[in-house]
């Protein structure tokens, strides 16, 4: 038993599926044949002919109910008096406004929703009716029900002949028709044109819809016979309705190579063929609608003794069962149980676990697979490392040139600003202004800390901006409001800096009169979002993506610090933070950043 164990799963899929399907079957040909060569006998067969004619008659009477039931349902919706008041007003508006101006119908909701809740009265109590059409006067088909409204034009047409039909119910044949939710299917549909009960005027028309599986299943439930089958033909011996929906639409010899006389009897039994393939035929004409009923019954069937067919499908129905249960059971439990483990393992990578491997071993192709799995995780865990260093490197090297960039042009300015005030004699302002660069630079160094309390970096950023308002005091004028609750959120030093001199050098310095900064600060949920707006010349949205992502063909440093910052946020936090940008032309832009609520103690 080991032995076979083991050589059972070095096998491929292809073969244990293979092998597997041989041994089902070999044992399912047995079966037949043991049935088969059962022998039959003459009063069984005289028994079965009259059992085939009874069960003719009783799918006819079933049949005919079926039909008159829907074509009464077909008048009962078509004098339905809210349904002939809604299409008699569609009716009326249609005549008296001018095709060119004329709406519809269709576009009233309260039509549409009177229309449903009758038809749904209809529809829905009655499991045979599958959906219900309605053609109103100025040849628009309602949309209410499951019923595909194009194709209904295209199969009964929406012109003033589609309504010109008789009084009664029409019964069509077989047509595939589509459903909006359930794609396409066989149906019987049965027609009725709506006449206004007291101006006699045409107002529509409604079509109901019956699946062909809802007479089919007149039929199946009346089988006698394990191996017989019924068909139902129209006048030119087409298929409309059989148990192998495959032959619909099939000439009955072609699909059958069983040939019916032409008679003028209601039924006709004979048989045809010879030894195990000949059988019996019924059949049995439905006068009103010119169709047939046909059962094709093999003589091997009708011939079997009822109490050994029980025995037998007893001992050998219950032998198979038991042995089918056992072979699919070890089949699917050596196929699913290394599948089930290696996506067992995909579902906690995807979660996060990258660590994670697939511990299933063997030479099959899922052994083959799990093995390639894990040697390409191993691929992407190292890529992965090497490319979260090279971002952490980038982000680093991009905040050094930032710092080297800022700190020096920063310094010089403020100096040249510290003289000119001096040279003005406006020494209280020059100290001011002294004062200010000192407490930028006090808290840009921060002991090499890159990492600081929202708090500092406010007072980072008031003193950058004290600063450029004595440079651009005709230029702008700035606020801050932030909420003392994020005071003491972390955040990386000079994340502000780089957009207010954006909006400062790129956004107020370029307008005609003098404009407003705006910096605020809340909190949401477990987020942080500070808010930078000017309402400056704005940005274009052609250059507002390319602020945030760098552009590798381009030589511009244009929005490189806000760049930056969008990258530190990102590296440090995760790529739900960041920046976003937005601007409209001559009116504002606005910069909102978006940390983790993650306090940190002040020193």
């Amino acid at each position: 038993m080991k032995g076979y164990k083991q050589y059972f799963n070095g096998l491929s899929i292809k073969n244990k599926i293979f092998s597997t399907n041989i041994l089902i079957i070999i044992l399912s040909i047995s079966i037949i044949a043991l049935f088969a060569n059962i022998v039959s006998q003459k009063a069984i067969i005289e028994k079965a002919v009259k059992n085939s004619s009874r069960e003719l008659v009783l799918i006819d009477n079933n049949l005919q109910t079926l039909i008159t039931t829907v074509e009464d349902y077909s008048k009962i919706l078509a004098t339905d008096y809210r349904l002939q008041n809604e299409l008699y007003n569609d009716f009326l508006e249609n005549n008296n406004l001018s095709s060119s101006h004329y709406v519809g119908g269709l576009d009233n909701l309260s039509m549409k929703k009177t229309l449903s809740e009758v038809i749904s009265n209809i529809v829905e109590p009655n499991t045979n009716i599958k959906a219900v059409s309605v053609l109103t006067s100025n040849h628009q088909w309602v949309d209410v029900g499951f019923a595909d409204n194009e194709f209904a034009s295209r199969i009964f047409g929406s012109g003033p002949e589609a309504i010109d039909h008789s009084f009664q119910p029409v019964l069509t044949g077989l047509m595939k028709f589509k459903f909006r939710y359930e794609g396409d299917d066989n149906v019987f549909a049965v027609s009725k044109t709506v006449i206004h009960k007291d101006t006699g005027k045409t107002v529509g028309l409604v079509v109901l819809y019956v699946k062909e599986t809802v007479i089919a299943s007149i039929y199946e439930r009346k089988m006698n016979y394990k191996g017989g089958n019924f068909y139902i033909l129209d006048q030119y011996g087409k298929i409309i309705s059989s148990q192998n929906k495959a032959n619909l639409y099939r000439d009955f010899k072609e699909a059958t190579s069983i040939s019916i006389p032409n008679s003028t009897q209601v039924e006709t039994g004979f048989f045809q063929g010879n030894g195990s393939e000949k059988v019996l035929v019924s059949t049995h004409r439905l006068e009103p609608l010119e169709w047939s009923i046909v059962s094709v019954i093999p003589i091997d069937e009708i011939t079997v003794e009822r109490k050994e067919i029980n025995k037998l499908i007893i001992w050998i129905g219950s032998l198979c069962l038991l042995l089918a249960f056992i072979v699919s059971y070890l089949l699917s439990r050596s196929i699913t149980r290394p599948i089930f483990q290696l996506s067992r393992t995909m579902r906690d990578i995807r979660t996060g676990h990258l660590t994670v491997r697939s511990s299933y071993q063997s030479s099959d192709e899922i052994g083959y697979l799990n093995d390639v799995f894990n040697n390409l995780m191993d691929r992407i865990e190292e890529l992965l490392a090497e490319n979260v260093e090279e971002q952490k490197t980038k982000a680093e090297i991009e905040f050094k040139l930032l710092q080297t960039q800022v700190q020096p042009h920063f310094l010089y300015n403020t100096l040249e600003t510290i003289i000119s005030l001096i040279k003005l004699n406006m020494k209280t302002e020059a100290i001011t202004a002294a004062k200010y660069m000192a407490n930028f630079y006090k808290i840009s160094l921060s002991k090499g800390n890159d990492i600081i309390t929202l708090r500092e970096e406010m007072q980072l950023s008031e003193s950058y901006l004290e600063i450029q308002q004595l440079r651009y005091v005709e230029y702008m004028a700035y606020t801050m409001d932030i909420d003392e609750e994020i005071m003491s959120c972390s955040i990386s030093k000079l994340t502000l800096q780089p957009i207010v001199e954006n909006a400062i050098y790129h956004g107020l310095k370029r307008k005609t009169e003098k404009g407003l900064l705006r910096i605020t600060g809340r909190r949401l949920g477990d987020e942080v979002r500070i808010e930078i707006y000017d309402n400056g010349v704005g940005i274009e949205e052609s250059k507002i993506k390319g602020l945030l992502r760098e552009v590798a063909d381009s030589s511009e440093r244009t929005g490189f610090g806000v760049r930056s910052v969008h990258n530190r946020v990102r590296m440090l936090y995760g790529d739900r933070y960041g920046l976003e940008v937005e601007s409209e032309i001559g009116l504002y832009t606005r910069v909102t950043i978006r940390l983790p609520f993650k306090p940190l103690r002040e020193v």
